[in-house]
């Protein structure tokens, strides 16, 4: 899986570089980082995210039969297992989606048409191998896109994004990998 994960979100950080190269994007926005507030709202909706879920999962059985979904795909595992998919994921994704596909998108079509796109797009490639078990989470991962293009539209950078994308996969998988979490 780890394997699988290097190469997938290899190529989609590969192709979100050269297409920013070839269009002229900024990728990252570093010139345009605030530390304080960019870390201070990864850290903030990383963890309000991470947080809900948690809710979800104690109240809600088919919050716990999706946990169970991701225990069976991703097989045992462990922190260090967590850090490497969520490092990957959150730096492949977020590079791709809202570096480069939205970022590009807002310049030809405006902000809202971009959001709209490049976050449906992002919900829909969260389609698990059941679809209809795993559709909480494509609903989830949607709802995650408008939030994280939100996040680069008022931020016009990735750190905000990349971090609150890390904390929510690093900490939930961290707790997927565990047996006797819910």
């Amino acid at each position: 899986m780890t394997k699988v994960a290097f190469y997938f979100y290899g190529v989609m950080f590969l192709v979100a570089a050269l297409g920013a190269w070839f269009f002229e994007l900024d990728l990252f926005g570093f010139t345009r980082v605030n530390w304080g507030r960019d870390l201070g709202l990864g850290l903030a909706v990383g963890l309000g995210t991470v947080g809900l879920s948690r809710v979800l999962d104690h109240v809600f059985s088919w919050a716990r039969e999706l946990t169970q979904g991701f225990r069976e795909i991703l097989g045992p595992g462990n922190a260090q297992k967590a850090l490497i998919l969520a490092g990957l994921s959150s730096l492949g994704e977020e590079a791709f989606f809202r570096g480069f596909l939205q970022n590009g998108l807002n310049e030809w079509l405006g902000a809202l048409p971009a959001l709209l796109v490049a976050s449906t797009i992002f919900g829909l490639i969260h389609i698990g191998p059941d679809a209809k078990r795993f559709l909480p989470w494509t609903i989830m991962a949607l709802v995650m896109g408008f939030v994280l293009g939100g996040m680069w539209l008022w931020t016009e950078n990735l750190v905000a994004v990349i971090l609150a994308h890390f904390l929510v996969n690093f900490i939930n998988l961290t707790l997927i990998f565990r047996q006797d979490a819910p």
